[in-house]
């Protein structure tokens, strides 16, 4: 099982939406997903409901305890679980820093049983932040192309920094940036694009996501933006989504 974390501590930018759309894409190409919201929000996990006959399973906030509890994720189809936000995760932020490595132990039990696990973080810098960093093989960066949401950038790469050198994961490899909900009509997000390009080169993947109704509505119908494709802008969003889920989980391996 290999494990990517979606990340950035800022908000709004579209990483729950990403995960969801590469959970989508790992399952058509026949993988086992483990999804973990890590994020209290819960988006992830509102997108996933639980089949009649699930048992809650094992919630977020237990990845932090100091010993395994036995429990199992929450299954939702034969190749797909999930380890759901829950109130417990308020207080892990006010834990002190030896609870960072517990969730990559705890979900390395699980090695076995998927080939995927995708975590969704939480929009800002603390402790579920940098444990769910230290968890993983890889992470990948959504940033909205603004004058705020590229300011956290540096945070955010600085952290992956800290993660690497400081001995919570030296493994941890950056897949790269991911621009979302971009407007090539705008003036100042062509400049502000350009410019990430120029401080990060090659960190920059090369498909963008712009912002376009189409995503919204699958994402309220649960299901992948390239299914019931209608019109050109919804096929566009279709080839756009598809392309870059692909492309991410290519760096990866998978």
């Amino acid at each position: 099982m290999k494990i990517l974390a979606v990340a950035n501590q800022k908000g709004g930018v579209g990483k729950s939406t990403l995960t969801v759309h590469l959970a989508y894409a790992a399952l058509e190409a026949g993988l086992r997903v483990l999804l973990v919201d890590m994020d209290k929000q819960g988006s992830l996990s509102l997108t996933f409901p639980a089949n009649g006959e699930a048992a809650p399973g094992l919630q977020a906030s237990k990845l932090y305890d100091a010993e395994p509890n036995g429990e199992q994720p929450q299954t939702i189809t034969d190749k797909l679980a999930i380890i759901r936000a829950d109130n417990g995760l308020l207080s892990i932020d006010k834990a002190e820093n030896q609870v960072i490595r517990r969730p990559g132990v705890a979900l390395r039990r699980f090695a076995q049983d998927f080939d995927l696990c995708l975590i969704d973080t939480p929009p800002l810098l603390g402790v579920r932040l940098m444990a769910s960093l230290a968890a993983s093989d890889f992470v990948v960066t959504p940033v909205s192309v603004g004058l705020y949401e590229l300011a956290g950038v540096a945070d955010l790469m600085q952290t992956i920094h800290v993660v690497r050198t400081q001995g919570f994961n030296p493994r941890l490899r950056h897949v790269g940036i991911l621009p979302m909900k971009t407007n090539n009509r705008s003036t100042e997000e062509r400049q502000a694009l350009a410019a990430l390009r120029e401080r990060y080169g090659a960190a920059i993947l090369p498909e963008v996501l712009p912002e376009r109704a189409p995503v919204r509505k699958a994402i309220a119908k649960r299901r992948p933006v390239w299914v019931a494709t209608k019109g050109d802008g919804h096929l566009k969003a279709a080839r756009e989504w598809r392309a870059a889920c692909e492309s991410v989980l290519g760096r990866i391996g998978k």
